[in-house]
């Protein structure tokens, strides 16, 4: 029984000893610091050892310490004694990610700290923080908090975020806040509207701020530009006023006064237009103008008239100088001012280069025999014969030419054989056979090329002026006075007309019309010029720079021309004696192809002159070559060809 109160005491004095262990270690370590004229690198070295800290000690902090302590300290208040034993001593304590920094204070604003090893930032450690002004202006609360900062601080206002930027000890920029907090206060701001009856709202705000340079910053900077503002609202011709109540006071009895009606009843204006044309520009004018005037309900009558007194706008084209004559009122004068600058701009140029490409090939052959007989002794006609004019010479020619006794030219293109006789009974006969081939080829390669601004019609004629007859009046008899001949000239040979159109993803459209027509050769029975033309109209899309074919002509026309004596001209073999053949045989192709080249820069135009002007030399230098002149090497600039020679 006794033992067994032995061992319950025991049990019971393990279990209280126990709990005395457990509550002594959840409880923290704590310390005390009592230092006298202590080497400041022991102190460091004494705190990193409690806080576990690694620090790095600039050479150039140095002297001695005194803390006393006389209550026991945790460590992050031991941390916290030490930041303001430092600070005493004009040094700081910068916290990196590895070590922590102890340097002079002038030298911490430019180091970055990193206070993540922190769980609660210590009161005295040295911190960067911004703190935003919602209705203040942070410019004006500068020269107020700047005392409140320490020497080796920093305090700076940005005018763009309306902010202030603080370097500080954690304590102070809290209390900092505080006081940015009480004075950033919103103030009575209130916006207004003020309609302008005379005045234009563009020239009355540059007025206000020559009038009031303090409130709206013309001479006080961008410090006030927040706190009250003038905006002019140019599309209904009104002011809008920001600012309290004195400031809109202001400007009310400012504006009062501005907004008089003009002496001289409206604004006169010339506008010198770069690019555009003076007489097109009024007519869009006097159009855009006039509506808007109908939409008002003005009084405003047809714009670019001058005999209405009650006209608010008018416009009128100075195309002499190229430029326009505006008068109206103010609001209306800047709305046109605005249409015409948008107008008025450097317009694209097309270069539009065409090939038109002919190749053509012809071939005839013909081949016949012709036999005639005649008695010359009564009568003057033959008795019998063949006469074929499909081939060469006929036989007639021959015949007249026996009984002339003169020669006879052969026909052309081949071989022609021809006899004959007279005897003295007058019996006439003649034989004639002939054989022709004709052969001719062309090629013809044209490539016209012209520039035009976009949306404007160009053409270009390369060709002869030919004179076609009429009308015509002639007689042998005795009435017959003044016979005349009327001709009219007209241009034959190549024609391009074009319109091009540049559309926003660089695709042109084109309105061609393209002609090629050249005088033929005499035709039988024909009284006058014969031509022959070949015309495409159409309208097509390329994009910059594309090739296209426009249309193309494919011609294969085959022609045979037999003549002969029935029966005889039927006999194999012996039929060619009472036969002739006449064979031809046309083919020609014609395509038409096109280029357009957008130039929106004059560079490109440049680029483009020097390639023709490059191509003409080319020319230049095989012409010298054919006619054995010097070789000149060297290309002279394009602008040699406009000096004097």
């Amino acid at each position: 029984m006794y033992n067994h109160k032995i061992n319950a005491l025991r049990a019971l004095a393990l279990l209280i000893l126990m709990s005395v262990l457990s509550f002594a270690h959840a409880e923290e370590k704590t310390w005390r610091l009592n230092l006298k004229d202590a080497d400041i690198r022991a102190f460091v070295t004494q705190v990193a050892d409690i806080t576990g800290y690694s620090f790095v000690v600039d050479p150039r902090v140095k002297g001695k310490v005194t803390v006393l302590s006389s209550a026991p300290m945790t460590k992050d208040e031991i941390y916290d004694l030490f930041l303001a034993v430092l600070n005493v001593h004009g040094f700081t304590a910068i916290p990196g990610k590895e070590a922590i920094k102890v340097v002079q204070q002038v030298d911490a604003k430019q180091s970055g700290e990193s206070l993540e090893r922190f769980d609660t930032i210590p009161s005295e450690q040295l911190i960067t923080r911004v703190i935003q002004v919602n209705n203040a202006n942070a410019l004006e609360l500068v020269p107020i908090l700047r005392p409140l900062v320490a020497k080796y601080g920093h305090l700076a206002g940005v005018a763009a975020a309306n902010a202030l930027i603080v370097s500080d000890h954690r304590t102070n920029i809290e209390r900092i806040e505080q006081i940015v907090k009480e004075l950033d206060s919103p103030s009575k701001y209130e916006v207004e509207v003020i309609q302008l009856k005379e005045a234009w709202v563009g020239d009355m705000v540059e007025l206000l701020k020559e009038l009031a340079p303090d409130e709206l910053g013309k001479g006080g900077g961008e410090n006030a530009v927040r706190k009250y503002s003038v905006t002019a609202d140019e599309r209904s011709n009104r002011l809008i006023l920001r600012g309290d109540e004195s400031f809109r006071e202001k400007m009310r009895g400012l504006i009062r006064k501005l907004d008089q009606p003009s002496a001289t009843g409206g604004t006169t204006k010339v506008l010198r237009l770069k690019h555009g044309n003076a007489k097109d520009i009024a007519e869009i004018l006097k159009g855009v103008m006039g509506e808007r005037l109908k939409e008002e309900g003005g009084s405003g009558g047809a714009a670019g008239s001058t005999g209405n007194p009650n006209n608010r706008f008018a416009v009128f084209p100075d195309e002499g100088l190229n430029a326009l004559v505006v008068r109206g009122d103010p609001s209306l004068m800047q709305e046109a001012e605005e249409i015409v600058n948008q107008l008025d701009v450097r317009r694209a140029q097309v270069l539009i280069e065409a090939a038109i490409v002919e190749i053509s090939d012809e071939v005839g052959r013909d081949l016949g025999v012709q036999l005639a007989a005649g008695d010359e002794s009564g009568k003057s006609t033959p008795v019998v014969g063949t006469n074929f004019g499909n081939v060469g010479r006929s036989l007639s020619d021959v015949l007249t030419a026996i009984i002339s006794d003169s020669p006879i030219a052969p026909a052309l293109g081949g071989i022609t054989v021809g006899a004959g006789q007279r005897n003295e009974n007058g019996i006439s006969w003649g034989v004639l056979i002939q054989a022709l081939a004709t052969s001719s080829a062309a090629n013809l390669l044209s490539t016209p090329s012209i520039i035009t601004l976009d949306n404007q019609e160009s053409e270009i004629t390369v060709g002869q002026n030919v004179p076609f007859r009429t009308g015509q009046y002639t007689s042998t008899g005795t009435n017959a006075t003044n016979p005349f001949t009327t001709i009219e000239r007209r241009d034959v040979g190549l024609t391009l007309k074009v319109t091009p159109t540049i559309s926003a993803d660089d695709l042109v459209r084109l309105v061609v019309e393209q002609t090629t027509e050249n005088v033929a050769d005499s035709i039988e029975n024909a009284s006058d010029i014969v031509t022959n033309k070949r015309e495409i109209k159409t309208t097509v899309l390329a994009d910059d720079g594309e090739t296209i074919v426009l249309g193309g002509l494919t011609r294969d026309d085959l022609q045979v021309t037999k003549s002969k004596v029935p029966l005889l001209g039927d006999i194999p073999v012996l039929g060619r004696l009472f036969s002739s053949e006449s064979r031809s045989r046309v083919k020609r192709n014609l395509l038409v192809f096109l280029r357009p080249t957008i130039m929106m820069e004059k560079g490109e135009a440049n680029v483009a002159t020097d390639r023709k002007y490059k191509a003409l030399w080319d020319v230049d230098l095989h012409t010298r070559e054919v006619l054995g002149m010097p070789e000149q090497k060297d290309r002279p600039p394009i602008n040699d060809l406009f000096d004097d020679r």
